[in-house]
């Protein structure tokens, strides 16, 4: 049976494609406010990322609460952004639209939040689902 640590095809492979692949990650997230999904495609890659870096070197890049603590500030960026629209205007995320700006970049900040929040707890929650599937052998 193959083991992943002695596989030098796949551990060059990885840390050649890996700096390619975030940049990736990054341009699905950069487009999302301008196209459906950018926030959540990015999220699953660059946590299926981090997995896989993950396996082919057998250990931990961050701790469980790290990943936790990520994946739980995505979600208290939502609510804060929901509640401040329901406060502004009576109406979920709707008080954040009033953050525009003519610039073409940052037309639209919520839309940005909204998908950094998206981002960070979908990476974060793929990561953590994975580590509990599998069973990390301790160093002695």
């Amino acid at each position: 049976m193959l083991d992943i640590r002695e596989s030098e095809i796949l551990q060059t492979t990885i840390s050649k494609i890996f700096p390619f692949i975030i940049i990736f990650s990054f341009f699905l997230f950069s487009y999302g406010p301008i196209s459906p999904g950018g926030g959540f495609q990015a999220g699953v890659i660059f946590g299926t990322l981090i997995i896989i870096f993950e396996l082919c070197y057998e250990r931990k890049i961050l701790s469980d609460f790290f990943y936790s603590t990520v994946e739980y500030s995505g979600v208290l960026i939502i609510l804060i952004s929901m509640l401040i629209g329901l406060k502004l205007t009576g109406f979920l995320f709707g008080g954040l639209y009033r953050m525009q700006t003519d610039s073409l970049i940052f037309a639209n900040f919520f839309l940005w939040l909204l998908n950094f929040a998206i981002f960070i707890e979908v990476s974060s929650s793929i990561i953590l689902i994975f580590r509990n599937f599998i069973e990390w052998r301790e160093d002695e």
